[in-house]
């Protein structure tokens, strides 16, 4: 056998080693093949192993017509967002609302929608306590079982009250309210807000207050709150020039403008009280006074249908009151036109008889209208005796049934107002 260098017939062949790579060691890079790949008179260029892409010219007729913009995040407009939240009440979740609430908080809003937002918070916030929203959830429910709807304010107070007679301390925050002094007012509002999970819209103005809204129907409340009964501020009211033609008929505005004095008297007294009972027709309005002794008065009213039911039963009667006090206005001529002020009587007996025996009839001042404005001036046995016998009203009491001095106590348990104004947050 001969042995046979394996690296020198290799060379001489032209063939490189295992491995792939030339054998750099003996005798320097292999020679190139001519016209092979790595001639340098090859006409083909070589490959480029890591093409780089060919950037083409610019060409203006390949971009878009509208270029693309980020898409910015879009929120709906306060009064579309109001309008879902009253909906969303329907449901009864606080925590729901709340969620809302402080969703449209940090906005820049007007003053009156940055008013609705922390108005309902406030509600929203009392009912997230465990006994207001359990309370709450008993008198919706009572609400939608029981619930007239031509006389609203009954059902609602008829049910405030039963409810909340199971529960004193509930109760018990009437008289705390009563101790705010000029805050009551809107204390009270969002009370009643927080016990039927209504929305409130108002405060204590010429609208409603209060929206209880449902599927099929809503209720529009007006709230007040009293230190005492024959005084409770209704809302403004002025007859309207075109009043007579809203509520007669042509027959009956001949004769009020040419009938006889007795005609005209009684038309013009119905004229009246159909244009008062037309413009609070859909308000229920809820008011409660907390007696000096400690009792607590709601009254349901729901005032339109009162008063149309009561005047056509005869219970209700009109009359003008000429005195110094008269509102006036001065008209083209520089007269001075006087307004008489106006009140509406409550009719009952006097429980005497007259000379032929008959039962003898007085007229109690129930109603007064003065300056514009509208007072329900019924002292506290008319109240009571008139949600009797009169449509629309519901009157109910829960007595104190603690020591006097327990009632200073609690109505007197508020937050002063460095409490209120000068706590750390």
């Amino acid at each position: 056998m001969t042995n046979i260098n394996t690296s020198d017939w290799l060379n001489e062949q032209d063939i490189p080693p295992a491995g792939g790579q030339p054998d750099m060691g003996m005798g320097g890079p292999p020679m190139t093949q001519p016209g092979g790949p790595g001639d340098p008179m090859n006409s083909e260029p070589t490959p480029d192993l890591n093409p780089q892409p060919e950037v083409p010219e610019d060409d203006i007729n390949n971009d878009p017509q509208y270029p693309d913009m980020p898409e910015e995040e879009t929120s709906d407009d306060f009064e579309v967002w109001k309008i879902k939240y009253v909906k969303e009440s329907i449901k009864g979740d606080p925590q729901k609302l709340i969620d809302m609430l402080m969703s449209v908080r940090d906005r820049e809003l007007e003053p009156i929608q940055r008013k609705f937002v922390e108005d309902n918070l406030s509600i929203n916030n009392l009912r997230m306590n465990s006994n207001v929203l359990q309370a709450s959830n008993e008198i919706r429910k009572r609400i939608k079982k029981d619930f007239d709807r031509t006389n609203p304010s009954t059902s609602v107070v008829g049910h405030i009250s039963d409810v909340l007679a199971e529960n004193p301390l509930l109760n018990e925050a009437f008289i705390k309210i009563s101790g705010l002094g000029g805050g009551k007012m809107d204390y009270h509002r969002k009370y009643i807000g927080a016990l039927t999970g209504s929305v409130q819209v108002g405060s204590g103005g010429q609208n409603e207050d209060l929206i209880f809204e449902e599927t099929d129907y809503s209720i529009r409340i007006s709230t007040r709150f009293n230190s005492r009964w024959g005084d409770v501020n209704i809302g403004r009211w002025h007859l309207k020039e075109d009043d007579p033609e809203r509520f007669l008929k042509n027959a009956e505005i001949e004769r009020l403008e040419a009938g006889s004095p007795e005609e005209k008297d009684v038309l013009r007294r119905r004229v009246v009280v159909e244009s008062i009972a037309d413009k609070y027709m859909e308000r229920a309005f809820m008011i409660t006074v907390v007696n000096e002794d400690g009792t607590i008065q709601n009254l349901g009213w729901d005032l339109g249908n009162c008063l149309k039911a009561a005047f056509l039963d005869g219970k209700l009667v009109v009359r003008t009151e000429n005195n110094d006090a008269k509102e006036a206005f001065i008209d083209e001529q520089g007269s001075i036109i006087a307004v008489p002020n106006m009140s509406i009587y409550y009719v009952k007996e006097s429980g005497e008889l007259g000379e032929y025996g008959q039962n003898e009839i007085e007229e109690v001042e129930f109603i007064q209208h003065r300056d514009g404005m509208l007072f329900l001036s019924a002292p506290l046995d008319l109240v009571k005796e008139s949600s009797v016998s009169l449509q629309g009203m519901n009157y109910k009491e829960a007595l104190w049934n603690q020591n006097p001095s327990d009632f200073l106590r609690v109505q007197r348990c508020v937050p002063s107002l460095p409490e209120m104004l000068l706590r750390n947050c």
